[in-house]
């Protein structure tokens, strides 16, 4: 059989995303989702965020201790695809989904829509009537994909940078 690269694509998407595992925080995976986040963050275009913003945003290097104790406090959803820890989501008792990140490596594979799935589900359990984001100039498009709304743009001042994002929110 032979595919097109568009078809090879979704079935490749569809065939990650199967494999992923939503599993609640360990924190085996601390340091991993560390590195995550900065290396998610320092992948993004600098046309989008310059490499100032972006260290302003996460600095290099990365605090560990800082990380270690949100962790424990905030105890993400992770999505695990074999061994590789491929993204992970936070998501607040009031329905604020806080930290929402995939790996470079696994974007645009599935994995996204299957952690934001997997807090859909949490939220409906929890009866809450609305869930609510901060969600970067990368993510605005995918949230508002997923029926979120702007309600403002925010900046963020850290370390001599201004940092924009969008207040967005989904009444469920």
């Amino acid at each position: 059989m032979i595919m097109n690269r568009r078809s090879y694509t979704t079935e490749f998407k569809r065939d990650a995303a199967s494999k992923i595992e939503v599993k609640p925080y360990s924190p085996l995976y601390a340091t991993e989702i560390c590195d995550l986040f900065h290396s998610t963050i320092h992948a993004i275009d600098t046309d989008i965020y310059s490499k100032a913003e972006q260290e302003a945003w996460c600095p290099t290097p990365p605090d560990y201790q800082m990380w270690l104790k949100r962790l424990d406090n905030t105890q993400p959803w992770m999505a695990i695809f074999g061994s590789r820890l491929a993204g992970f989501i936070e998501l607040k008792d009031d329905g604020y989904i806080d930290c929402f990140y995939v790996h470079p490596d696994f974007q645009k594979r599935g994995i996204a829509r299957k952690l934001y799935d997997h807090v859909l589900d949490l939220a409906h359990q929890k009866k809450l009537s609305q869930l609510s984001v901060d969600a970067s100039k990368v993510a605005m498009p995918i949230f508002k994909k997923w029926g979120f709304k702007i309600k403002r743009a925010n900046k963020i001042y850290r370390k001599n940078q201004v940092l924009i994002n969008y207040h967005m929110y989904k009444p469920l």
